[in-house]
């Protein structure tokens, strides 16, 4: 039962009505159950469609890593910050080093020293507990996630259907999963999913691995998908070392390969391989350290939702060398990457806006820069950083890890905005310096 029912309302009492009553009562709950269930349902079907027919893509993947050592006393500190290049191909996916023509690389760990980095984990997130039939949900009620009402259901997917893989150094094994996910009852779409490592056998020297997603629509060529923007990772083993990887997914865009026909046997070099083919990455035609004025010409309000597209238009002639790169006017487009309301009074919301590509001369190419400085009309403030409060673990106090400053994301603005109610104009302005993609850059 969900909320208060008028019992007895003009009815005889006696034990025949408590009956009645109670049969009343039972039906009611099984009928709220049978609707849980058929949403529940629905949902799946819905992100079976989302995430089992998406285009190849290719994003630029942002980690900031941080790394304890066994002694249970030290605390999490910053390691490095990784940024790649990657392709999602099916289920397949390949790396790369930002701007490299070649993405041919399946695991990330060749680009690392040390510490933690996954690859395919979001993907086996996804299938394990959507796409297959290994996972059980129970119903949890409506919660509000940055200003929505969603729906929120437990999970569980047993070991021994599992295909989650957790690999160490002392170690390999199959793991359980179970955690929660937040829907929107309206569009079904998936906006938070929070995952535990489940029944860890004895022989992995796994402590805790949990992990938090939250998605968003991209538009990726001709199509609006569902995809994860932002992701947290922990990991901790029985020694007491413990990790955690910070993701933000940015400049997503279709990947179009190049058609080759073959008449041997060969297997395909990684360069003929999806991903491998420098003929589908898209040209660099924006010289860097341009300076670019970005006006917005849809304005931003409180009824939009992460994912909803924007544009801008360029005010000015950006130059190079004498002659002009960018005209002024020309067009821009991205999407609002950030959302999150406060709904109180002397309150302020979170804007975060990605621009990703610019129209020069009627072509459409990447853009790829860093925010300089924005409008601050109503005490609009940038926001360089956020908090983080990762859940405890045996030697790990929650909330102990309490800030972190993340690095600046190419081609996301993100900021303060004063007020109870949202409200961003569209000649709202923003200054970007241009970059080029280039490893290390």
């Amino acid at each position: 039962m969900r909320g208060p029912f008028p019992i007895g309302c003009g009815m005889p009492s006696g034990p025949t009505t408590g009956l009645l009553l109670v049969a009343l009562a039972s039906g009611l709950a099984a009928q709220e159950l049978a609707q849980e269930t058929i949403l529940a349902a629905r949902i799946r079907e819905h992100l079976r469609g989302q995430f089992g027919h998406l285009p190849d893509y290719t994003c630029l993947e942002n980690i900031a890593r941080f790394h304890r050592q066994p002694d249970l006393r030290a605390k999490m500190l910053p390691l490095d910050v990784v940024r790649l290049e990657v392709l999602y191909s099916g289920t397949e996916e390949w790396y790369g080093w930002p701007g490299d023509r070649v993405l041919s690389e399946p695991n990330p760990v060749k680009f690392i020293a040390s510490g933690m980095i996954g690859n395919g984990l979001f993907a086996l997130f996804v299938n394990n507990i959507f796409l297959s039939n290994a996972a059980t949900y129970t119903y949890q009620g409506v919660e509000t996630v940055s200003g929505r009402d969603l729906v929120k259901y437990e999970f569980h997917v047993s070991r021994l259907v599992s295909r989650q893989r957790i690999s160490l150094i002392h170690g390999s094994g199959t793991v359980g999963l179970k955690g929660f996910f937040w829907a929107d009852p309206r569009s079904l779409d998936l906006m938070r999913l929070t995952v535990e490592a489940d029944e860890i056998p004895p022989y992995l020297p796994l402590a805790d691995m949990s992990a938090r997603l939250d998605f968003a629509h991209t538009r990726i060529g001709e199509s609006d998908v569902l995809l994860a923007q932002d992701a947290d990772l922990h990991m901790a083993e029985l020694s007491g070392e413990a990790n955690y990887d910070h993701f933000e997914f940015t400049h997503c865009s279709q990947f179009h390969a190049e058609s080759k026909i073959h008449f041997d046997a060969a297997e395909p070099s990684p360069a003929e391989a999806p991903g491998g083919g420098g003929a589908g990455q898209p040209e660099e035609k924006v010289p860097a350290l341009l300076m670019v004025t970005v006006q917005l010409t849809t304005p931003i309000g409180a009824s939009d939702a992460v994912g909803t597209p924007v544009e801008g238009r360029t005010s000015g002639d950006a130059m190079r060398k004498g002659r002009i790169a960018i005209p002024d006017g020309s067009k821009v487009r991205g999407r609002i990457r950030r959302l999150e309301q406060s709904g109180e009074k002397g309150g302020s919301s979170i804007v975060g806006i990605e621009f990703t590509e610019i129209e020069i001369g009627g072509v459409a190419t990447r853009f790829y820069a860093d925010l300089v400085k924005l409008d601050r009309r109503g005490g609009i403030q940038q926001a360089l950083s956020t908090r983080v409060d990762p859940p405890s673990y045996p030697g790990m106090r929650a909330g102990e890890l309490e800030h972190i400053t993340l690095p600046e994301i190419a081609g996301v603005a993100s900021f303060f905005v004063p007020g109870k109610t949202l409200a961003l104009p569209k000649d709202f302005w923003m200054v970007w310096r241009t970059r080029s993609v280039l490893h290390g850059n």
